[in-house]
């Protein structure tokens, strides 16, 4: 504070200054306003936190541009030259011998394993480093934490539940056994269950605070006559009710109820948003159905009015056992008390058994994320996540600015990866919060036969998981880097390291047996296990078991093909992979950690300190300010002298060394040990030697000195050994 309050009248006037207008603040605050409502008070303290990085990140860059190129086109003229201000403070021998006794201090910690600079940089850059990676970690779970919602999980399973099984006045999906019960499960569930009260509330039956955005889209799929195929041509052509050809087009079709859309395929718009969140296929049972291809038939919100399309579509024989190849019947649902969006996508898919497969499709999320639906929690969670990413940004760009061939590295690379994912998620959420826009705005608008497409925001909604996933696993893989300074970290890094060739091939021999045996049990037990239906299913499931979890694969899976073929397998999976492979796998790595730490026993000398030992003596002030002082073992005389006392701890470590020694056997230290043991202590004893004389000659100079510490000139001492600006001036009388 003397470097800033030359006087104490300058500080006690800033002191004043600042209580009284602290104190005006608060009473302000409390008696006068600042009462806003929960929405209002969040949105002003975003809004400021939005400004005030504007200005940071974009108006600060802007302003020194501009000054420094003002700067270099108009020079100044003339040098301002800088002279010593007369009325600095000055300093007294006292001062010197305070501050020599404090450094002094500071040299007794410096002993000689901390003089390694070389070390001393190395745990410089990871300190800061640390700080960084572990902050914006921490940070990138806490958000990953207010991100997840527990009630999506209960709202998937729920409805998923309701709409797979029967109830008392529904039908389920999983009793669809034939084509004609689309119909059925159409009316009972989705019209009847929605329509209560045969009015335009979509309210659901089972769940009442669940509604119904928009109609229910019917989409079917149908081939050209290859149902055997496997990869089936979909068929794209305009057709007349009952699928009859040729198609002819009335003049009156625009302007009446659209009796000819069931018959006419999707045309979808080339468009950007379409091509990166729609052009994905919905995996059934049998083959995988594209989402921008099909025959689509709307129904009405009304239940009047959705019964007689669905009855026109019954009449006209819409779906058919020759042709149709799968259903989908999509619809969103929205829960205002809970505010998640249900997006329910329900597949029938009509086999070559003539049978039904169907498949219950349903993603829950939160689309709607307003500032006043956000906890303060969550507000405070994501402005220092942005806060803390704009300072990884910018250590990043200023690393790579002033270093351009750090890019070569590969944990930079790792880091401009960080920063690309980072980007993506801001580029998602804000194209999620366009396409929920726009839904909103279109169901504002909307009749009782539009259908609002849910799908692309949903799309987003997963799409910003899975980045926020990759960020975690990427992050945490970059801060292995850091955390090298830990022996346990460093001696598996070291091992892989020495390994990987040994372990690539063990891992190889582990796969191809893997891949083997699962084809071959694909092909034995496929046609009668669920996990064995699939070759890459049938070797996954092979892998889990070979890991442990053997929970749902059974070996009376694997006796489909006969009693010894199956123990032949199992025998293969279980013995040869399971235990013999995965022990080789294990002791492999063993043994090379056992030589990585034995080299790294062998190769750490005395002279190199850790990471807390660092740490300790760089933040030695700082810890000695937190409190630290107060848990030092304090010197307790015990009714002794210091003589008696320091004769009792010798006789203790003697006592105790003798009963150790007889126990066991210590090594005895080498020489080039014992010589830096008695280097440590000589230089030890120099240091206290230096800090008892200036202790001494401070003593003195208070108790036989003036104010400002100079002896009388009867003293003896001199000061030779002062340096010029702590000498005291002569100045001889004329």
């Amino acid at each position: 504070m003397k470097s800033y309050f030359q006087t104490g009248n300058n500080a006690i006037f800033f002191i004043i200054t600042a209580g009284v207008m602290l104190a005006s603040f608060v009473l302000i605050a409390v008696f006068t306003g600042f009462q806003h409502e929960t929405k209002k008070f969040k949105t002003m303290v975003v809004t400021i936190v939005l400004v005030l990085l504007f200005q940071f990140i974009v108006i600060d860059p802007i302003r020194f541009i501009v000054l420094s190129i003002d700067a270099a086109t108009w020079p100044k003229k003339q040098i301002v030259n800088y002279r010593s201000d007369m009325s600095k403070e000055k300093y007294s021998h006292l001062d010197y011998l305070r501050t020599r006794l404090k450094s002094l201090k500071s040299q007794l910690m410096i002993t000689i394993e901390h003089r390694n600079e070389k070390l001393n940089e190395k745990y410089s850059h990871i300190m800061k480093d640390l700080k960084l990676y572990g902050t914006y970690f921490l940070l990138l779970l806490m958000v990953v934490v207010v991100h997840q919602d527990p009630l999506l999980y209960y709202n998937t399973n729920a409805v998923r539940t309701l709409l797979s099984h029967n109830t008392s006045s529904t039908l389920g999906l999983k009793e669809i056994r034939y084509m004609d019960q689309v119909y059925d499960f159409v009316e009972l569930t989705l019209i009847k269950g929605f329509n209560t009260s045969q009015t335009l509330d979509t309210a659901w039956l089972q769940i009442p605070q669940m509604k119904r955005l928009g109609v229910i889209r019917l989409r079917q799929l149908r081939h050209i006559d290859n149902i055997g195929a496997y990869d089936p041509q979909w068929d794209c052509s305009n057709s007349m009710p009952e699928w009859s050809t040729p198609f002819t087009r009335l003049h009156y079709e625009d302007k009446y109820w659209r009796i000819y859309e069931p018959w006419t395929p999707l045309r979808h718009t080339p468009s950007l948003d379409d091509g990166l969140l729609l052009r994905f296929n919905h995996y059934g049972h049998d083959m995988d159905y594209p989402e921008l291809a099909g025959y689509m038939a709307l129904l009405s919100t009304g239940p009047h009015n959705s019964l007689k399309v669905l009855g026109f579509l019954k009449g006209y024989s819409w779906l058919d056992h020759r042709n149709t190849s799968a259903v989908f019947i999509d619809f969103t649902m929205f829960n205002a008390d809970a505010n998640i969006f249900t997006v329910c996508t329900l597949l029938v898919e009509n086999t070559n058994f003539g049978m039904q497969l169907t498949r219950a499709s349903v993603q829950s999320t939160k689309l709607l994320e307003s500032l006043d639906q956000m906890s303060h929690l969550k507000i405070i969670v994501m402005l220092l996540y942005l806060i803390i990413v704009i300072q990884f940004c910018r250590s990043l760009a200023v690393k790579l600015w002033y270093n351009r061939s750090a890019i070569r590295k590969a944990w930079n690379k790792v880091d401009v990866v960080i920063f690309v994912l980072n980007i993506m998620l801001l580029a998602l959420i804000v194209l999620r919060e366009r396409e929920v826009a726009k839904l909103l705005q279109l169901l504002k608008e909307s009749t009782t036969r539009d259908y609002l497409d849910f799908q692309r925001p949903t799309r987003l909604y997963l799409l910003i998981n899975i980045i926020m996933g990759f960020l975690v696993c990427i992050t945490t893989l970059r801060l292995w880097k850091v955390l090298q300074f830990a022996s346990v970290f460093s001696v598996f890094t070291k091992t892989l390291y020495m390994a990987w060739p040994a372990v690539a091939s063990t891992a190889l021999i582990i796969i191809i047996f893997l891949m083997g045996l699962g084809m071959a049990v694909a092909i034995i037990n496929g046609n009668n296990s669920e996990y064995f239906q699939k070759l890459l299913k049938c070797i996954i499931a092979c892998l889990c078991f070979a890991f442990g979890f053997s929970s749902e694969v059974h070996p009376r899976d694997m006796f489909h093909g006969g009693k010894a073929l199956g123990i032949v397998l199992y025998l293969v999976l279980v013995f040869i992979i399971a235990v013999v492979l995965m022990n080789v796998f294990a002791a492999l790595i063993f043994s090379y950690f056992e030589n990585a730490e034995q080299d790294r026993k062998e190769t750490a000398g005395r002279s190199r300190i850790n990471f807390l030992q660092f740490l300790r003596l760089e933040y030695a002030h700082t810890l000695a300010l937190c409190g630290c002082r107060y848990f030092r073992r304090k010197y307790r005389a015990r009714g002794r002298t210091v003589r008696e006392n320091i004769a009792w701890a010798m006789y203790r470590q003697e006592l105790v060394r003798s009963k150790s020694s007889s126990i066991v056997l210590e090594k005895k230290p080498s020489d080039e040990e014992l010589r830096f043991q008695y280097r440590r202590r000589i230089e030890m004893l120099l240091g206290l030697s230096a800090i008892l004389t200036v202790q001494v000659e401070l003593i003195e100079r208070l108790m036989l000195g003036d104010k400002n510490g100079n002896l009388p000139s009867s003293s003896d001492s001199e000061d030779s050994d002062l340096p010029e600006m702590y000498r005291k001036s002569k100045t001889s009388k004329v």
